[in-house]
């Protein structure tokens, strides 16, 4: 949304919506808005259906799924095999309004490696069990071993190879033929208490460095020339919000939690472990051997 340094749709409409009820009532014209919940899980799902909405939440149409949860690193085996698996049924759902039956996925792991809040996608991909190789060199065994057929790739960043991600995706995208691209990413947030604490399932793809006031060219449909879902958390926030609330001017500064690496590393850990139990049928057990 203009002016609000957030990738969470949830966090737009809901700026929003303050502005809206004092002149309105009800939903805004072209979003429908639910929430339920899955164990302790709060899940909150917008739909946007037209040009309307998208005006009103500052996001292109489709559907956005967000996922609110209790610190990662307090959660035992039990909770943590919840929430994957939480989030897999809807990394399912979403990629349904985009393809039926996807037979082929092409896995991006978004942002700079070398920078700990913005490495969640490039190490979300040392989870994923790629498959490509496989059914290439050994379809037979391919074939009887139930498994989808996944690549991936780490795009990296500008500075490290002269290209936009947005470029090299589409490049893999045109070698691979995917049916759908899952792009994998960090993300900024308003709300300190959503830091680490929140994923965002969307069907509309991803505008890379967006909620930190750098974007670059979107990773989506219409830039790809594939049907684009991503998958991210959010890592950071702006200073200006962390202090004087989400009013407050943007300073530019973005901070993290102290503990980000080990939040990283559990948080990359189960976005692949996700996509693995959304296209694989893997358990948990058998992804942590």
């Amino acid at each position: 949304m203009k002016g609000s340094r957030t990738d969470l749709a949830v966090e737009a409409r809901s700026e929003y919506m303050e502005k809206y009820v004092t002149s309105h009532s009800g939903e805004i014209d072209g979003v429908v808005y639910s929430e339920r919940k899955n164990g302790d899980i709060d899940i909150s799902e917008i739909d946007i259906a037209n040009e309307a909405g998208e005006r009103a939440v500052g996001r292109h149409k489709g559907k956005y799924v967000t996922l609110c949860f209790q610190d990662i690193m307090l959660m035992d085996f039990k909770g943590f095999a919840h929430l994957c698996e939480a989030c897999a049924q809807e990394l399912v759902s979403v990629c349904k309004t985009l393809v039926e039956a996807p037979k082929s996925l092409l896995v991006c792991g978004i942002g700079n490696a070398k920078m700990t809040p913005d490495a969640l996608g490039p190490q979300a991909l040392s989870h994923v069990l790629v498959t490509r190789g496989l059914r290439e060199r050994e379809p037979e065994i391919f074939g009887r071993s139930a498994l989808f057929d996944i690549c991936a790739v780490a795009p990296g960043v500008g500075a490290d190879t002269g290209f936009d991600a947005a470029g090299i995706v589409r490049a893999a995208a045109e070698i691979a033929h995917p049916d759908i691209v899952l792009a994998v990413d960090a993300l900024a947030a308003q709300s300190a208490a959503r830091l680490c604490k929140t994923v965002q399932i969307c069907s509309a793809g991803i505008s890379p460095g967006s909620g930190v006031g750098n974007a670059v060219r979107a990773i989506d449909a219409e830039s790809i020339g594939v049907p684009v879902v991503a998958i991210g958390v959010p890592t950071v926030i702006d200073a200006g919000a962390l202090c004087g609330g989400e009013k407050q001017k943007h300073s530019g500064f973005f901070v993290c939690p102290k503990e980000i690496d080990a939040q990283i590393a559990k948080l990359s850990r189960l976005l692949g472990c996700a996509v693995n139990r959304a296209f694989h049928g893997l358990e948990l057990h058998e992804m942590l051997v």
